[in-house]
């Protein structure tokens, strides 16, 4: 009991007090690494194990693939807009030619019955 004694007499009456920390800290370690694996797990169970990362990119991809089909329609929008408006100038281009032509037969019909019909 003596021997008990003096060892703590020393401890508290030393000139630099010694503080025993131990190896706390390493289980600390062990019990944070086993929740956050834990954590890891759960989250990974609660995602379907990668299932819903795969939706994620479904989800991209067929919104990549809408916005170059929206791409697509404009360009084919355009064309349809210019073939339209070339068409319209065609049309309006036969419509003059016919009147033009018309008026031309009409003329000739007229100086035939002028000068009479021409024998060839």
């Amino acid at each position: 009991m003596k021997n008990i004694s003096k060892k703590r007499n020393y401890k508290l009456t030393a000139r630099k007090a010694r503080i025993n920390t131990g190896s706390v800290w390493p289980s600390y370690m062990v019990v944070a690494v086993f929740f956050v694996t834990i954590g890891f797990g759960v989250a990974f169970h609660f995602f379907n194990g990668g299932k819903s990362i795969n939706f994620l990119l479904t989800i991209n991809d067929l919104e990549e693939f809408s916005i170059q089909q929206e791409k697509e329609a404009l360009a084919l929008e355009l064309e349809l807009k210019m073939s339209k408006i070339s068409y319209e100038k065609i049309v309006k281009s036969l419509k003059e030619t016919k009147e033009e032509n018309t008026k031309l037969k009409e003329n000739v019909l007229f100086y035939e019955k002028i000068v009479g019909k021409r024998r060839k």
